[in-house]
């Protein structure tokens, strides 16, 4: 996980993907091998308040400090050393850099986690211990974190969690979630990535914990590490442990090709990161099918489009109808290049003969089908057979730029004039050949 000269110290590198606590990372190599290994860290003597698991509640502060460790960390780079194993847990021990900070002096540092003196073996504990004892006696002295000294401080911590996050996932209402917020982005944090197009979310202020799909990717074995590392793993499960673990249960199988890969492509990009969904539908087994938009610098993309785009992923008409045309003509698009360009699922594909011909410089005659702007229409070839996916053309009008209509799901408002410009077009070619 690390240059030779780092491993003879002991001290690797990696980079953060997932923090299950507050006092628990899992940190992948920062390598080409894709997925690269990865180790699960838990910070040396410290012992963070714990999350609730099944049919439980939060120790007070649970959530406060995990979320103060995933903001802190999550996808950045760091150096750790594993310090001590116990082996009876399956738990490994260590110090953790981000730069020239000890993370878990800036934990206890802000009262985030008690700081446990000797371990149940003598060597069970930090070498920074003096330090870490006396950055706990600092944040008690100043009521920081868990040690907060205000009334109700530590009920108010413990949050109210539905029986979807505690209990029976079947308790939530699939139905009735989706009637009340169909097609309005509401805000998440990834729990756990159960492949490249399936996403354990919890929603936001309210904490249902709901499964989510977007595109269809390729399958992995279902004895894939899933991401969700438990710091006690022999305590009761957490709903979402409980539901990764399931997968672990049933028969083995052949992973399809590129399946890894594309559950790493999603857990480097929304794995224990704030994203917005935007439920679209339910299946007939009341799985929720919705978009995923995860940050990216200022912007924010659609990862089921950027698998889709990178060959990971293959569109799927039944749950894209429950998409808005212009949301489906994309994912379409995005799968026509990555077939041509043969990229990962599709390196072996072999387009079907059709009967379509060039246009560069040629004129063809067609249906127009849809008005996508006041400057762009989408015209049906009648030289290819009805129904076929290379039957549709988008013609951008030459020489001119009308106002872009914007993305809802993106939070983009129209600009102004867009509706009136593409309600003019649309008025006066829809349908005409």
């Amino acid at each position: 996980m690390a240059s030779s000269a780092a491993g003879a110290t002991g001290w690797l590198r990696g980079r953060v993907k997932a923090v299950p606590s507050g006092d628990c990372l899992v940190i992948m190599a920062v390598t080409t091998a894709n997925p690269p290994p990865e180790k699960t860290i838990t910070l040396s003597s410290l012992v963070a308040p714990r999350l609730a698991r099944r049919g439980g509640v939060d120790e007070p502060f649970a959530w406060d400090s995990r979320e103060f460790l995933r903001k802190l960390c999550i996808g950045k780079e760091v150096t750790f050393r594993v310090e001590y194993a116990v082996p009876s847990i399956g738990r490994e021990f260590g110090s953790v850099f981000l730069g020239d900070k000890n993370v878990a002096q800036l934990v206890v540092a802000e009262g985030w986690a008690k700081v446990r003196e000797q371990g149940q073996q003598k060597g069970e504990v930090s070498p920074f211990l003096p330090e870490l004892l006396r950055l706990e006696e600092q944040a008690k002295q100043q009521g920081l974190g868990r040690w907060n000294k205000a009334p109700a401080a530590s009920e108010a911590s413990i949050r109210n969690l539905p029986p979807s996050a505690i209990g029976d996932p079947s308790n939530l209402n699939a139905m009735g979630l989706l009637a009340a917020n169909k097609g309005r982005p509401m805000q998440g944090i990834v729990e756990q990535v159960r492949d490249g197009s399936t996403i354990r979310v919890y929603l936001l202020p309210e904490f249902q914990f709901v499964q989510v799909f977007s595109c269809r990717n390729p399958e992995i074995t279902s004895d894939e590490p899933n991401g969700e590392a438990s710091a006690e793993p022999r305590a009761p499960l957490t709903s979402a442990q409980r539901l990764a673990a399931s997968a672990a249960s049933s028969a083995e199988v052949a992973p399809d090709p590129f399946g890894r890969e594309a559950k790493h492509f999603t857990e480097l990009r929304v794995l224990n990161r704030e994203v917005r969904i935007v439920l679209e539908g339910v299946d007939k087994f009341s799985n929720l099918i919705g978009s995923v938009y995860y940050p990216d610098g200022e912007s924010a993309k659609d990862l089921a489009l950027e698998l889709v785009e990178n060959g990971l992923a293959k569109y799927v008409e039944w749950s894209a109808n429950m998409m808005e045309e212009e949301a489906k003509r994309r994912l379409k698009s995005a799968e026509l290049q990555a077939k041509k360009n043969r990229l990962r699922f599709w390196t072996n594909y072999v387009p079907p003969s059709t009967n379509s011909k060039a246009i560069h410089d040629q004129n063809f005659t067609g249906k127009v089908v849809e008005v996508v702007s006041g400057d762009c229409i989408i015209v049906a070839d009648d030289s290819v057979p009805y129904g076929s996916p290379l039957a549709e053309r988008r013609v951008n009008l030459s020489s001119i730029r009308c106002p872009k209509m914007g993305n809802p799901r993106r939070d983009e408002k129209p600009a102004p004039y867009a509706r009136e410009a593409r309600e003019f077009l649309r008025t006066r070619l829809i349908a005409d050949r």
